[in-house]
């Protein structure tokens, strides 16, 4: 009875068991695309070779992944906290920072950016939020390298509450 257990628990086992899947396109801090007479080039930055590098006429080849600004996949899953969700990402950012939330309810919100000091930077998102995941890019590539802070404050349509929430983020450049 126990072999059978087994067999049938290695059996089954590829079938319930998720593994990570590996796409052309992963999030990364940072990369680019350049392009001239011989070719094209797109790379990641935070990447370890682990094959030899091919250098001839100007360019180099290594491996890598491509890594589209425009494209965001996987970034969130946005689960419920006390009140709503609210995610920043990636963490630290380098260009382009995302940040997203989910609320229980209809209301007002606005992001607001904030320095280590806790000065006032930007009002950088305000909308009318009735429901669903709402996914902004934010450009960060004019703010100095440190330490910021994303807060999001949201007002009620059904009571007036204002619920506060804070997520602390780095710019490395």
């Amino acid at each position: 009875m126990r072999n059978i257990l087994l067999l049938l628990t290695i059996v089954a086992a590829p079938f319930i068991a998720s593994a990570q899947m590996l796409t052309p396109t992963v999030i990364a801090s940072t990369g680019g695309f350049s392009s001239n007479a011989n070719g094209s080039l797109s790379y990641t930055v935070g990447e370890m070779t682990m094959v030899q590098t091919f250098s001839a006429n100007g360019n180099i080849l290594t491996q890598g992944f491509q890594q589209p600004n425009e494209v965001l996949t996987g970034l969130i899953d946005l689960t419920q906290g006390q009140f709503g969700s609210f995610v920043v990402y990636p963490n630290p950012a380098v260009d382009n920072m995302w940040f997203g939330f989910q609320l229980p309810e209809a209301g007002k919100v606005q992001f607001t950016l904030y320095n280590a000091l806790g000065q006032k930077i930007s009002d950088v998102f305000s909308t009318n939020y009735s429901n669903g995941k709402v996914v902004e890019q934010l450009n960060v590539t004019s703010y100095a390298a440190g330490m910021y802070m994303l807060t999001m404050n949201f007002v009620s349509d059904t009571d007036g509450k204002v619920h506060t929430a804070t997520q602390k983020f780095h710019v490395i450049n």
